[in-house]
């Protein structure tokens, strides 16, 4: 059932509960110390302004500050800081300052960010999202090696030559952009980060499974450094629980939740998968074909089939990742709870079941 090969284990942390932000705050550092003593190898934040999406986390890096100061071993990422929206210069200040607080522990992921209003509010047009996006990642690209930023030869201080080592490229899940993109980060030595396969685009959850494994192919093929190695990072949605039905009963306000602002982004014509495995245990769709108008009017049940969020016994689980085949050549997992909303014990419950029951039947130890 193990994987094949040795991976990494990393988190992903939504702050998209209904807390005031300094509480939420508080309670991603506490998660973050948990995680680190239960063996995980990273951790990592989601960036998403003006509370899009219910998160909270409009300014990464300074939050990753203070969990820095909490732990001790855990690397501290950004799944994904919106590049295109930001000054690079000001990027590479603010992580390289933040990477050495951490003793060399940041893990930077940069992405161009899915939501219009962010773009609107920065003055920037989202229809010019890629080209906006190759500009914005070749000048981080420069800086963080150490180019000079002016004409008095003056370079990025604290050096950057940790960050760029660690820096990673999601990319985008339009697949008329996606196999460049790929590429484009394997000839800049980059690590590839891919985002959940789901099947709204279309299709089934295999075919969007193996276009994930496409694009890392892409980005191998692609892969042009001496020094660094290939990072590819998949992440993957997991809700480990024995009692698969109470499993479903825990994330049904997440997916209401979710359908309150989903249509806007996915758009009419999403599809879905039709029967769910439900006597493995697992809420996983099977290839079929539901079609529908919207997230929206979907049940709890549909919406999970569509989503793909692998619900139930971790054993069942682990069964049903280790047949992806997008996780084949990984080296870094990364799991989150979504689109479950967990209160912060039964996040903590989350953590701690995936690292010491579902983790382990794919082959991961903890550090």
């Amino acid at each position: 059932m193990a994987l094949g090969q040795p991976f990494r284990l990393g988190f992903l942390l939504h702050l998209d509960g209904d807390l005031p932000p300094a509480r939420a705050y508080r309670q991603a550092i506490e998660l973050f110390v948990a995680a680190e003593e239960l063996g995980y190898d990273s951790g990592w934040v989601i960036h998403r302004h003006f509370r899009q999406g219910k998160e909270h986390v409009s300014s990464p890096l300074v939050l990753l500050a203070a969990i820095a100061e909490h732990t001790r071993r855990i690397r501290l990422g950004t799944g994904v800081y919106v590049l295109p929206l930001e000054d690079p210069l000001k990027v590479a200040e603010d992580a390289a300052t933040l990477d050495e607080l951490s003793g060399g522990r940041l893990e930077l992921g940069v992405g161009s960010g899915p939501f219009p209003g962010a773009w609107e509010a920065f003055g920037k047009d989202l229809a010019d999202r890629h080209r906006l996006w190759d500009v914005a990642v070749g000048r981080l690209h420069e800086i963080l090696d150490g180019s000079p930023v002016n004409t008095f030869g003056e370079v990025l201080h604290p050096p950057g030559s940790g960050v760029r080592q660690r820096l990673w490229q999601a990319t985008t899940s339009d697949p008329r952009h996606a196999h460049a993109a790929a590429a484009a980060a394997g000839k800049a030595g980059d690590g590839l980060q891919l985002s959940r396969a789901t099947t709204w685009r279309g299709g089934t959850l295999r075919e969007a499974q193996q276009r994930n494994a496409d694009w890392i192919d892409t980005y191998l093929a692609a892969f042009d450094d001496p020094v660094r190695a290939p990072r590819v990072q998949v992440s993957r949605a997991v809700y480990p629980h024995h009692d698969r039905d109470e499993a479903i009963r825990l994330v049904t306000p997440g997916v209401r939740r979710w359908q309150s602002w989903l249509p806007a982004a996915a758009g009419p014509g999403v599809s879905s998968g039709g029967r769910a495995a439900s006597s493995a245990g697992l809420s996983v769709a099977s290839p079929a074909g539901l079609s529908v108008a919207s997230p929206a009017g979907l049940s709890v049940a549909d919406y999970l089939r569509a989503d793909h969020a692998l619900l139930g016994p971790p054993e069942i689980i682990a069964a049903a990742l280790s047949e992806d085949p997008a996780l084949e050549r990984i080296t870094d997992l990364l799991v989150s709870f979504v689109p479950g909303v967990p209160a912060l014990g039964e996040h903590l419950r989350l953590l701690t079941t995936t690292a010491r029951d579902l983790a382990p039947r794919l082959g991961w130890r903890p550090a």
